[in-house]
């Protein structure tokens, strides 16, 4: 087989290959023979039809089409073990010609991976603004704690205020008739702005229990129901009840419905907790800023090929989680921040390529590699998610598309370690921010695990820029009006990407 390079451009590399027309004959004769054995043809046993037979049978065009469906991704796969090609794309046949007698000709293109120049990697040294706690934290975080088991109460009739909450049925009218799904009955809802529909809790303020009356509001524009946007409704409301919320005393009771002994023993649980989220954040600042000083003292000319495919992947995720709150992509390309953050992901898909291509240069450098032990944790948490029992873990493990990320994740958490441990790091204060970290330290239900076998600081956070899920909280009655609801239980989940 006689075989020719030549690069174009920065990555791509145009492959010329020339295989014997003996060769390229025995390709052509395999696949007659392997379709002989698939039909069963009168006077012949299976897989002993000659060649004329099995050619009348299918024609030569098929038999070839069969032929070089195995023959050309064989042929490339040679070429790129013998050329040492590390290639990032599949190959793009751009011509070949395949006639019997002669010899075979294919010319392809592959994008290889640019070539980068490490600087200094080992042993960098980088000052780390050091997050800490600010002053009152545990406090702030007791009183969270308790917020988070305060209940509703009612409460002696007066006028509605501001931070109330109140039991109401409604109607809704437009256009003088009561829209579909546009009644409630027992629906709790909290007196403050942005609450339900625009201006609808502002108009509860000074009413009493028992009071009937009418709540005048606009639909907004963009409301999800078309039938319904922008238009103006009535609301029919019966004011049933007033309830206010009562928040537990911080004592040893409320230590006890966190499964602390006292209140004592609850605070340690808290500074312990807020301590570990502060160690846990310095160390994803020093993994930041470690990694961006390697990238920063590398050479690499990017192709904007591998940034657009990236871009491309960025936008496709975007979409996806739009679409997944329930609304229109293409409407959503209309807003006025939509080309801001279409190219604030253009960075930051060239960000992720340099990123990706300076520690994959690292891993290389250094001959690193990921072991079965070190893929396993990862494997039984996916599984464990799904609940996939563990005689199942292996047809996860034949899964390549899974197991590819698994080791590439894996593989990226050793590089940035080794990075970290090699680096000279220098924790300086952090003049521009005070970090404070906080949370239900001690919420059981709530606390999230760890991956098996990651180490702290390895999560990683959605882009500032990706949309977060609007206020409105759908029809007027179909998403609220449950009886005995309360619209609290709704949450807003910030998106994540997998890198």
């Amino acid at each position: 087989m006689k075989v020719t390079l030549d690069r174009e451009g920065k990555n791509v590399v145009r492959v010329d290959v020339e295989l014997e027309a003996e060769k390229a004959s025995r390709a052509y004769e395999v696949t007659c023979r392997e379709l002989s054995q698939q039909i069963e043809i009168p006077g012949f046993r299976k897989g002993k039809a000659p060649r004329g037979i099995i050619e009348k049978r299918f024609g030569r065009d098929l038999i070839k089409k069969e032929a070089l469906e195995r023959l050309i991704p064989e042929l490339l796969q040679q070429v790129i073990v013998d050329k040492n090609l590390d290639i990032i794309t599949n190959p793009e046949i751009e011509e070949y010609k395949f006639e019997l007698g002669e010899p075979f000709k294919l010319i392809a293109k592959f994008e290889v991976r640019p070539e980068v120049k490490l600087g200094n990697y080992k042993g960098i040294k980088v000052d780390v603004p050091q997050a800490a706690l600010q002053e009152g934290a545990v406090e702030r975080t007791l009183q969270q704690l308790a917020e988070q088991k305060g209940t509703l109460a009612p409460i002696e009739s007066r006028e509605v205020v501001k931070g109330d909450h109140v039991l109401l049925d409604f109607e809704c009218l437009v256009d003088g008739e009561v829209v579909e799904g546009g009644r409630a009955e027992g629906l709790t809802l909290e007196v403050k702005e942005g609450q339900f529909l625009p201006g609808f809790t502002e108009q509860l303020v000074g009413k009493k229990p028992g009071e009937k009356f009418d709540v005048n509001v606009n639909f907004p524009e963009e409301y999800r129901n078309k039938n319904l946007a922008g238009k103006p409704a009535v609301f029919k409301v019966d004011l049933k009840e007033l309830r206010q919320r009562v928040v537990p005393e911080i004592n040893d009771e409320l230590a006890k419905s966190y499964e602390q002994e006292s209140l004592d023993k609850l605070k340690e649980a808290i500074q312990e907790r807020l301590d570990e989220e502060v160690e846990a954040h310095n160390q994803q600042r020093a993994q930041k800023h470690v990694v961006d000083a390697v990238v920063a003292q590398s050479e690499v000319d990017i192709p904007d090929s591998m940034i657009e495919r990236e871009h491309q992947l960025l936008m496709q995720h975007l979409r996806n989680e739009i679409e997944r709150m329930g609304q229109s992509f293409e409407e959503y390309k209309q807003t006025e921040n939509y080309g801001q953050l279409e190219s604030s992901k253009k960075e930051e898909a060239r960000q992720r390529v340099l990123h990706s291509l300076v520690l994959g240069a690292v891993v290389r450098a250094e001959g690193m590699g990921v072991t079965d032990e070190e893929v396993g944790p990862y494997l039984a948490q996916i599984a464990m998610q799904h609940n996939i029992p563990p005689e199942k873990y292996l047809e996860l493990a034949r899964d390549e598309y899974l197991m590819r990320q698994i080791t590439e994740e894996v593989l990226t958490g050793k590089v940035v370690d080794f990075l970290v441990e090699a680096a000279e790091i220098n924790y300086v204060p952090d003049t521009e921010a005070a970090e404070h970290v906080h949370g239900p330290a001690c919420d059981h239900e709530q606390e999230e695990k760890p991956a098996p076998s990651a180490k702290k600081g390895k999560s990683k956070e959605a882009p500032a820029s990706e949309p977060q899920k609007g206020e409105e909280k759908g029809e007027p009655a179909q998403a609220l009006a449950k009886s005995g609801k309360s619209s609290e239980g709704s949450s807003k989940k910030a998106s994540k990407e997998d890198e």
